[in-house]
Protein backbone atom coordinates (compact mmCIF):
# COMPACT_ATOMS: atom_id res chain seq x y z
CA UNK A 1 0.00 0.00 0.00
CA UNK A 2 1.43 3.28 -1.45
CA UNK A 3 2.15 6.17 1.53
CA UNK A 4 0.79 9.41 2.30
CA UNK A 5 1.96 12.27 4.38
CA UNK A 6 -0.28 15.03 5.01
CA UNK A 7 1.34 18.10 6.93
CA UNK A 8 -1.39 20.29 8.90
CA UNK A 9 -4.85 18.65 10.91
CA UNK A 10 -6.75 21.14 10.37
CA UNK A 11 -9.81 20.80 8.34
CA UNK A 12 -8.30 20.73 4.77
CA UNK A 13 -5.45 18.25 6.43
CA UNK A 14 -8.32 15.90 7.75
CA UNK A 15 -10.12 15.95 4.06
CA UNK A 16 -7.17 15.17 2.40
CA UNK A 17 -6.52 12.32 4.91
CA UNK A 18 -9.93 10.66 4.53
CA UNK A 19 -10.23 11.04 0.93
CA UNK A 20 -6.40 9.60 0.54
CA UNK A 21 -7.15 6.54 2.87
CA UNK A 22 -10.50 5.70 0.37
CA UNK A 23 -7.86 5.92 -2.08
CA UNK A 24 -6.16 2.86 -1.11
CA UNK A 25 -2.96 5.03 0.62
CA UNK A 26 -2.02 4.34 4.11
CA UNK A 27 -1.92 7.62 5.14
CA UNK A 28 -0.06 9.83 8.12
CA UNK A 29 -1.25 13.04 9.05
CA UNK A 30 1.18 15.42 10.96
CA UNK A 31 0.76 18.63 12.86
CA UNK A 32 3.58 21.08 13.63
CA UNK A 33 1.76 23.07 16.29
CA UNK A 34 0.90 21.83 19.23
CA UNK A 35 -2.09 23.70 20.38
CA UNK A 36 -3.68 22.38 17.06
CA UNK A 37 -2.93 18.75 17.16
CA UNK A 38 -4.17 18.28 20.91
CA UNK A 39 -7.38 20.12 19.71
CA UNK A 40 -7.95 18.46 16.68
CA UNK A 41 -6.92 14.67 18.28
CA UNK A 42 -9.88 15.39 20.27
CA UNK A 43 -12.08 16.39 17.61
CA UNK A 44 -11.31 13.61 15.69
CA UNK A 45 -11.77 11.29 18.71
CA UNK A 46 -15.68 12.99 19.26
CA UNK A 47 -16.23 12.39 15.78
CA UNK A 48 -15.17 8.89 15.53
CA UNK A 49 -12.48 9.35 13.18
CA UNK A 50 -9.68 6.42 13.36
CA UNK A 51 -6.90 9.06 12.37
CA UNK A 52 -4.01 9.77 14.21
CA UNK A 53 -2.31 13.01 14.72
CA UNK A 54 1.28 13.03 15.00
CA UNK A 55 3.09 16.09 16.34
CA UNK A 56 6.14 17.74 14.50
CA UNK A 57 6.16 18.16 10.15
CA UNK A 58 6.49 14.12 9.98
CA UNK A 59 8.52 12.23 8.30
CA UNK A 60 7.93 12.35 4.02
CA UNK A 61 10.91 9.23 3.61
CA UNK A 62 9.43 6.09 1.70
CA UNK A 63 6.15 8.18 0.43
CA UNK A 64 4.70 8.19 -2.77
CA UNK A 65 2.27 11.35 -2.37
CA UNK A 66 3.04 14.94 0.50
CA UNK A 67 0.06 17.41 1.14
CA UNK A 68 1.13 20.42 2.96
CA UNK A 69 -2.42 21.30 4.28
CA UNK A 70 -1.65 24.60 6.50
CA UNK A 71 -4.18 26.26 6.03
CA UNK A 72 -4.36 27.42 9.53
CA UNK A 73 -1.47 27.91 9.57
CA UNK A 74 0.19 29.87 6.73
CA UNK A 75 3.21 31.90 7.99
CA UNK A 76 4.60 27.90 8.52
CA UNK A 77 4.06 26.68 5.28
CA UNK A 78 7.45 28.35 3.36
CA UNK A 79 9.90 26.93 5.73
CA UNK A 80 7.94 23.37 6.27
CA UNK A 81 7.79 23.24 2.24
CA UNK A 82 11.15 23.59 1.90
CA UNK A 83 12.40 21.11 4.57
CA UNK A 84 9.63 18.51 3.01
CA UNK A 85 10.87 18.96 -0.49
CA UNK A 86 14.33 18.22 0.64
CA UNK A 87 13.47 14.92 2.42
CA UNK A 88 10.81 13.37 0.02
CA UNK A 89 12.06 10.67 -2.35
CA UNK A 90 12.77 12.25 -5.95
CA UNK A 91 9.64 10.81 -7.28
CA UNK A 92 7.10 11.76 -4.41
CA UNK A 93 4.45 13.69 -5.74
CA UNK A 94 4.18 17.19 -3.61
CA UNK A 95 0.83 18.93 -3.12
CA UNK A 96 -0.09 21.87 -1.48
CA UNK A 97 -3.50 22.75 -0.71
CA UNK A 98 -2.90 26.33 -1.09
CA UNK A 99 -2.72 27.67 -4.47
CA UNK A 100 -0.69 30.79 -3.84
CA UNK A 101 2.40 30.87 -6.31
CA UNK A 102 4.50 27.55 -5.46
CA UNK A 103 8.09 26.99 -6.23
CA UNK A 104 9.93 24.08 -7.52
CA UNK A 105 7.97 20.43 -7.50
CA UNK A 106 4.86 21.21 -5.32
CA UNK A 107 1.74 21.70 -7.26
CA UNK A 108 -1.26 23.50 -5.88
CA UNK A 109 -4.33 20.86 -4.87
CA UNK A 110 -7.11 22.58 -3.04
CA UNK A 111 -9.30 19.67 -1.92
CA UNK A 112 -13.22 21.32 -1.34
CA UNK A 113 -14.79 20.72 1.59
CA UNK A 114 -17.03 19.54 3.39
CA UNK A 115 -15.97 16.40 1.62
CA UNK A 116 -19.09 14.69 1.80
CA UNK A 117 -21.06 17.78 -0.50
CA UNK A 118 -18.46 18.85 -2.23
CA UNK A 119 -16.58 16.69 -5.18
CA UNK A 120 -13.91 19.33 -7.03
CA UNK A 121 -10.23 20.04 -6.62
CA UNK A 122 -8.57 22.80 -8.49
CA UNK A 123 -5.02 21.93 -9.36
CA UNK A 124 -2.73 24.65 -9.78
CA UNK A 125 0.90 23.64 -11.62
CA UNK A 126 3.69 26.01 -11.78
CA UNK A 127 5.24 27.65 -15.01
CA UNK A 128 8.09 25.06 -15.24
CA UNK A 129 5.56 21.67 -13.92
CA UNK A 130 6.66 18.52 -16.06
CA UNK A 131 3.03 17.85 -17.86
CA UNK A 132 3.48 14.28 -16.07
CA UNK A 133 3.10 15.80 -13.17
CA UNK A 134 0.32 17.35 -14.12
CA UNK A 135 -0.95 14.24 -15.34
CA UNK A 136 -0.54 12.28 -12.07
CA UNK A 137 -2.16 15.17 -10.33
CA UNK A 138 -5.45 14.77 -12.52
CA UNK A 139 -5.53 10.85 -11.78
CA UNK A 140 -4.42 11.24 -7.95
CA UNK A 141 -7.81 13.13 -8.21
CA UNK A 142 -10.32 10.86 -10.13
CA UNK A 143 -8.72 8.17 -7.90
CA UNK A 144 -10.24 10.33 -5.00
CA UNK A 145 -13.69 10.84 -6.58
CA UNK A 146 -13.44 13.96 -7.24
CA UNK A 147 -13.78 16.73 -10.26
CA UNK A 148 -10.24 17.70 -11.19
CA UNK A 149 -9.80 21.52 -12.55
CA UNK A 150 -6.98 23.40 -13.80
CA UNK A 151 -6.44 26.68 -11.98
CA UNK A 152 -3.90 29.45 -12.76
CA UNK A 153 -0.28 29.50 -10.53
CA UNK A 154 -0.29 33.13 -10.84
CA UNK A 155 -3.96 34.42 -9.50
CA UNK A 156 -6.77 33.43 -7.49
CA UNK A 157 -8.41 30.95 -8.51
CA UNK A 158 -12.57 30.69 -9.91
CA UNK A 159 -13.22 28.85 -6.71
CA UNK A 160 -11.28 31.31 -4.85
CA UNK A 161 -12.98 34.58 -6.62
CA UNK A 162 -16.51 33.35 -6.54
CA UNK A 163 -15.76 32.77 -2.85
CA UNK A 164 -14.67 35.37 -1.39
CA UNK A 165 -17.66 36.99 -4.18
CA UNK A 166 -20.04 35.10 -1.70
CA UNK A 167 -18.66 35.64 1.34
CA UNK A 168 -17.76 39.90 0.55
CA UNK A 169 -22.07 40.03 -0.84
CA UNK A 170 -23.65 37.95 1.83
CA UNK A 171 -21.34 40.00 4.76
CA UNK A 172 -22.75 43.52 3.13
CA UNK A 173 -26.28 41.74 3.44
CA UNK A 174 -25.74 41.22 6.95
CA UNK A 175 -24.05 44.58 7.72
CA UNK A 176 -27.77 45.55 6.47
CA UNK A 177 -29.98 43.53 8.30
CA UNK A 178 -29.90 40.04 6.93
CA UNK A 179 -29.69 37.69 9.64
CA UNK A 180 -27.51 34.89 9.08
CA UNK A 181 -29.73 31.49 9.51
CA UNK A 182 -32.13 33.10 7.84
CA UNK A 183 -29.94 33.62 4.68
CA UNK A 184 -28.71 30.13 5.20
CA UNK A 185 -32.60 29.03 4.77
CA UNK A 186 -32.62 31.03 1.83
CA UNK A 187 -29.92 29.33 -0.29
CA UNK A 188 -31.18 26.12 0.79
CA UNK A 189 -34.72 26.86 -0.62
CA UNK A 190 -33.26 28.18 -3.60
CA UNK A 191 -31.65 24.95 -4.37
CA UNK A 192 -27.84 25.50 -2.68
CA UNK A 193 -26.69 21.85 -0.89
CA UNK A 194 -26.18 23.98 2.20
CA UNK A 195 -26.27 27.56 3.78
CA UNK A 196 -23.13 29.47 3.53
CA UNK A 197 -22.36 30.42 7.22
CA UNK A 198 -23.36 27.10 8.22
CA UNK A 199 -20.99 24.72 5.54
CA UNK A 200 -18.05 27.26 6.84
CA UNK A 201 -18.92 26.49 10.18
CA UNK A 202 -18.03 22.70 8.99
CA UNK A 203 -14.76 23.84 6.85
CA UNK A 204 -13.62 26.00 9.87
CA UNK A 205 -13.53 30.20 9.85
CA UNK A 206 -9.66 30.02 9.71
CA UNK A 207 -8.64 29.45 6.66
CA UNK A 208 -11.18 32.08 5.23
CA UNK A 209 -9.51 34.94 7.74
CA UNK A 210 -6.12 34.23 6.62
CA UNK A 211 -7.06 34.65 3.00
CA UNK A 212 -8.60 38.43 4.15
CA UNK A 213 -5.44 39.23 6.10
CA UNK A 214 -3.58 38.09 3.18
CA UNK A 215 -5.17 40.65 0.60
CA UNK A 216 -5.00 43.26 3.14
CA UNK A 217 -2.10 45.35 1.32
CA UNK A 218 -3.23 44.74 -1.80
CA UNK A 219 -7.70 45.50 -0.89
CA UNK A 220 -9.45 47.91 -3.26
CA UNK A 221 -10.47 50.64 -0.81
CA UNK A 222 -13.02 51.49 -2.76
CA UNK A 223 -14.87 48.35 -1.61
CA UNK A 224 -16.70 47.73 1.61
CA UNK A 225 -14.99 45.89 4.29
CA UNK A 226 -17.25 44.27 6.59
CA UNK A 227 -14.96 42.83 9.30
CA UNK A 228 -17.74 40.52 11.06
CA UNK A 229 -15.68 37.25 9.99
CA UNK A 230 -12.89 38.88 11.59
CA UNK A 231 -14.74 38.98 14.90
CA UNK A 232 -16.13 36.07 14.91
CA UNK A 233 -12.63 34.53 14.73
CA UNK A 234 -10.88 37.20 17.31
CA UNK A 235 -13.62 35.65 19.65
CA UNK A 236 -12.73 32.44 19.46
CA UNK A 237 -15.77 31.66 17.15
CA UNK A 238 -13.99 29.12 15.34
CA UNK A 239 -16.72 26.82 13.40
CA UNK A 240 -17.96 23.37 14.45
CA UNK A 241 -14.18 22.06 15.34
CA UNK A 242 -14.24 24.10 18.03
CA UNK A 243 -18.10 23.97 19.51
CA UNK A 244 -19.01 27.60 18.17
CA UNK A 245 -19.18 29.66 15.02
CA UNK A 246 -22.17 31.11 12.97
CA UNK A 247 -24.20 28.71 15.14
CA UNK A 248 -23.56 26.61 18.26
CA UNK A 249 -22.73 22.72 18.78
CA UNK A 250 -23.40 21.23 22.03
CA UNK A 251 -21.90 18.39 22.07
CA UNK A 252 -20.63 18.56 19.49
CA UNK A 253 -24.25 17.41 17.92
CA UNK A 254 -25.78 19.96 15.24
CA UNK A 255 -26.27 23.24 14.74
CA UNK A 256 -27.96 25.18 16.91
CA UNK A 257 -29.11 28.86 16.23
CA UNK A 258 -26.75 31.65 18.50
CA UNK A 259 -28.77 34.92 19.35
CA UNK A 260 -25.44 36.48 20.69
CA UNK A 261 -24.02 35.69 16.40
CA UNK A 262 -27.01 38.46 15.48
CA UNK A 263 -25.70 40.69 18.64
CA UNK A 264 -22.37 40.77 17.20
CA UNK A 265 -23.64 41.39 13.63
CA UNK A 266 -26.37 44.48 14.79
CA UNK A 267 -22.66 45.55 16.75
CA UNK A 268 -20.60 46.25 13.68
CA UNK A 269 -23.73 47.74 11.70
CA UNK A 270 -24.18 50.36 14.46
CA UNK A 271 -20.06 51.10 14.17
CA UNK A 272 -20.27 51.50 10.47
CA UNK A 273 -23.28 53.64 10.64
CA UNK A 274 -25.86 51.33 8.60
CA UNK A 275 -29.39 51.44 9.67
CA UNK A 276 -30.53 47.92 9.32
CA UNK A 277 -33.50 46.65 7.26
CA UNK A 278 -35.15 43.90 6.57
CA UNK A 279 -34.50 40.88 3.56
CA UNK A 280 -36.80 38.56 2.40
CA UNK A 281 -35.17 35.38 1.27
CA UNK A 282 -35.85 36.05 -2.46
CA UNK A 283 -34.16 39.52 -2.14
CA UNK A 284 -30.73 37.26 -0.39
CA UNK A 285 -31.55 34.60 -3.16
CA UNK A 286 -31.16 37.26 -5.93
CA UNK A 287 -27.78 39.28 -4.96
CA UNK A 288 -25.43 36.29 -4.07
CA UNK A 289 -26.56 34.64 -7.19
CA UNK A 290 -26.27 37.83 -9.45
CA UNK A 291 -22.90 38.41 -7.22
CA UNK A 292 -22.06 35.09 -8.99
CA UNK A 293 -22.57 35.47 -12.10
CA UNK A 294 -21.11 39.27 -12.50
CA UNK A 295 -17.78 37.81 -10.68
CA UNK A 296 -17.68 34.92 -13.51
CA UNK A 297 -18.60 37.05 -16.20
CA UNK A 298 -15.06 39.14 -15.01
CA UNK A 299 -13.12 36.59 -14.80
CA UNK A 300 -14.29 35.82 -18.65
CA UNK A 301 -13.18 39.59 -19.26
CA UNK A 302 -9.74 38.91 -17.50
CA UNK A 303 -8.67 35.76 -18.53
CA UNK A 304 -9.05 34.00 -14.86
CA UNK A 305 -11.37 31.56 -16.84
CA UNK A 306 -10.62 30.03 -19.97
CA UNK A 307 -13.94 28.25 -20.45
CA UNK A 308 -17.54 29.11 -18.67
CA UNK A 309 -17.51 25.62 -18.54
CA UNK A 310 -14.69 26.10 -15.59
CA UNK A 311 -16.55 28.28 -14.12
CA UNK A 312 -20.11 26.43 -13.96
CA UNK A 313 -17.82 23.35 -13.08
CA UNK A 314 -16.80 25.00 -10.10
CA UNK A 315 -19.76 27.00 -9.10
CA UNK A 316 -21.88 22.97 -9.13
CA UNK A 317 -18.70 21.18 -7.57
CA UNK A 318 -17.04 23.61 -5.17
CA UNK A 319 -19.35 25.71 -3.98
CA UNK A 320 -22.90 23.85 -4.13
CA UNK A 321 -24.37 25.88 -6.04
CA UNK A 322 -27.59 24.07 -7.63
CA UNK A 323 -27.01 21.35 -10.04
CA UNK A 324 -30.33 21.48 -11.79
CA UNK A 325 -29.39 24.85 -12.98
CA UNK A 326 -26.47 23.90 -14.60
CA UNK A 327 -24.17 26.54 -13.19
CA UNK A 328 -23.22 30.14 -13.07
CA UNK A 329 -22.92 31.23 -16.29
CA UNK A 330 -25.17 28.60 -17.76
CA UNK A 331 -27.91 29.74 -15.13
CA UNK A 332 -26.75 33.16 -16.39
CA UNK A 333 -27.78 32.15 -20.24
CA UNK A 334 -31.64 30.76 -18.96
CA UNK A 335 -32.44 33.98 -17.35
CA UNK A 336 -31.16 35.71 -20.26
CA UNK A 337 -28.50 37.80 -20.17
CA UNK A 338 -30.55 41.28 -20.86
CA UNK A 339 -32.25 40.25 -17.81
CA UNK A 340 -29.36 39.95 -15.48
CA UNK A 341 -27.88 43.41 -16.97
CA UNK A 342 -31.13 44.66 -15.70
CA UNK A 343 -31.45 43.52 -12.72
CA UNK A 344 -27.67 44.71 -12.12
CA UNK A 345 -28.85 48.53 -13.16
CA UNK A 346 -30.10 49.15 -9.58
CA UNK A 347 -27.44 47.88 -7.71
CA UNK A 348 -24.55 49.67 -9.82
CA UNK A 349 -26.31 52.64 -8.80
CA UNK A 350 -26.58 51.63 -5.35
CA UNK A 351 -22.51 50.61 -5.39
CA UNK A 352 -21.07 51.46 -9.23
CA UNK A 353 -17.57 49.84 -7.61
CA UNK A 354 -18.94 46.75 -6.76
CA UNK A 355 -21.93 46.12 -9.43
CA UNK A 356 -21.15 47.83 -12.90
CA UNK A 357 -22.08 45.32 -15.08
CA UNK A 358 -18.25 43.91 -16.58
CA UNK A 359 -18.11 44.16 -20.42
CA UNK A 360 -19.23 40.24 -20.97
CA UNK A 361 -22.45 41.34 -19.74
CA UNK A 362 -23.38 44.28 -21.56
CA UNK A 363 -21.85 42.71 -24.72
CA UNK A 364 -24.08 39.80 -24.72
CA UNK A 365 -27.06 41.94 -23.34
CA UNK A 366 -26.70 43.92 -26.54
CA UNK A 367 -26.21 42.03 -29.18
CA UNK A 368 -28.17 38.75 -27.51
CA UNK A 369 -25.28 36.07 -27.44
CA UNK A 370 -24.96 33.82 -24.92
CA UNK A 371 -22.55 34.23 -21.69
CA UNK A 372 -21.04 31.26 -22.87
CA UNK A 373 -20.19 31.92 -25.67
CA UNK A 374 -18.67 35.88 -25.08
CA UNK A 375 -14.74 35.47 -26.01
CA UNK A 376 -12.38 38.23 -25.50
CA UNK A 377 -11.90 40.20 -28.79
CA UNK A 378 -8.09 40.06 -29.98
CA UNK A 379 -6.21 43.15 -29.44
Amino acid sequence: MERALIVGAGPAGVTAAQLLRRAGYAVALAEPDPDTARRMRDMLAQSGLDLPVQDGPGDPAGTGVVVEALEEEPHLREGILRELSANAPAECLMFSTSLSPLSGRVIGFRIYAPAHMRNLIEIAPGPQTPEPQVAAAFSLAHAMHRQPVIARHDRASIGTRLMRRLYETADTMLLGGAIPHELDEAMVAFGWDMGLYEAQDLTGLVAAYADRKAQARDRDPERLYVPIQDRMVEEGRLGKSAGVGWYRYPGGGGAVIDPLVEDLVREEAWFAEVSPRSFGAEEMQEQLVLALIHEGATMLADGTAETARDIDTVSREGLGFPARLGGVIAHADALGVDRVAQALTPLAVEDPVVWTPPEPILDCARTGRLLAEWRPLKR
